[in-house]
């Protein structure tokens, strides 16, 4: 029984469930026309009654509706927010590529000295500007490293290589006996020894500093190693008067290259022996401080003023004071290749009076103890 007259019955087809659907036609509740789906099924009764159950279907149609409209503005929306992040991403991406093209061209262009903005955001786009300028940092480090070298070999070899030219010189034109000329070969002799040596040690610290021998690292005892350096200038220590002494506070074992760190060893004791007075001693102490070997090297020469102590490692570099005698001035800088290679901490110290250079090795290249 509805409540107002039905004019028409709609067309009703069962669904899958056994349920009829069907619209209702014109009909008026309470004085309302109204045409909503619903669905409904129909039951037989006794006595020939047929019972029809069936639902609105409204509510549920509105519920769909919304339940739509509010996925499309969803939708909507999201494109709309991605579309908005995208522009500001790619804006802000934009902005920092192009700060570094900038500087990248300012740098083509010849000045060494710029580096890209950074900031702090701590996202790829930092880390990547950080990873930039270090590595710009160590290019023009490496830049300056080769014009200072040039600059020392042009100063520093112009005058065994003048002194060569004059010797042959006066061979040539010397008429005298042959003994004389023989002195005058061997000089030439030496002096093209010497510059052979230098440029040795230029290709030796070259090799170094490319880090190709660090895969041969092998453990090595400190303590046989400083015997082997002992032994070999003892003789030239002795012709000086000098003494030349280890003491082994402890045999530690370190990783690396013996025949690099021998050189390197080898170096300092040449450097203590040459600077240091005669009838001084020379000491070298083989330690161990709280884990970490160490190899200590001490004289009583006039020592390196503090203002030059990280001078000394350049190529080439020497001491006002120390320019007339023998060398290069490679010493030293073969000792920092070595100890940047094995990743040491190489200090100069005042040894009142004297210098005291120490190697001393990181923690985790430590092997063991005797």
């Amino acid at each position: 029984p509805l409540a107002g007259n039905l004019r028409s019955w709609p067309r009703v087809e069962p669904d899958a469930g056994g349920w009829l659907v069907f619209r209702l036609g014109e009909a008026t509740f309470r004085g309302d026309p109204e045409i909503h789906g619903a669905r409904a099924r129909s039951f037989r009764l006794r006595g020939g009654y047929q019972l029809l159950v069936g639902r609105d279907m409204h509510e549920l149609e509105a519920t769909q509706r919304l339940i739509r409209q509010a996925t499309v503005g969803g939708l909507l929306i999201a494109a709309l927010l991605a579309l908005l992040g995208g522009a500001v991403t790619s804006r802000t991406s934009l902005r920092r590529i192009g700060a570094i093209n900038a500087t990248v061209a300012e740098i083509m262009a010849g000045d060494l000295s710029r580096r890209i903005p950074a900031d702090d955001t701590g996202d790829d786009f930092s880390q990547l500007v950080d990873n930039l300028n270090r590595m710009l940092d160590r290019i023009e480090s490496l830049l300056e490293g080769v014009k200072q070298v040039s600059d020392n070999i042009a100063h520093d070899l112009r005058t065994p290589l003048a002194r060569l030219r004059n010797r042959l010189d006066e061979l040539l034109k010397e008429e005298g006996p042959a003994e004389s000329r023989r002195d005058a070969v061997e000089g030439a002799i030496r002096e093209a020894d010497g510059l052979l040596a230098t440029f040795g040690a230029l290709l030796r610290i070259a090799r170094i500093e490319a880090g190709a021998r660090r895969a041969g690292f092998v453990p090595v005892e400190l303590a046989p190693l400083v015997a082997d350096v002992v032994e070999l200038y003892e003789p030239l220590a002795e012709e000086r008067s000098q003494g030349l002494r280890a003491r082994l506070a402890a045999r530690p074992a370190v990783l690396g290259d013996p025949d690099l760190l021998s050189q390197a060893l080898a170096n300092l004791v040449d450097n203590a022996l040459k600077y240091a007075p005669e009838g001084s001693e020379i000491e070298i102490v083989v330690g161990d401080r709280e884990g970490q070997p160490r190899v200590v090297v001490s004289d009583h020469g006039p020592g390196i003023p503090e203002a030059e102590r990280e001078a000394v490692f350049r190529r080439f570099h020497r001491l006002d004071g120390s320019r007339g005698s023998p060398g290069s001035g490679l010493g030293l800088s073969l000792v920092g290749a070595v100890a940047r290679l094995h990743h040491l901490e190489i200090r100069l110290e005042d040894s009142e009076p004297g210098l005291r250079a120490i190697l001393e090795w990181p923690r985790r290249s430590e092997l063991g103890t005797g």
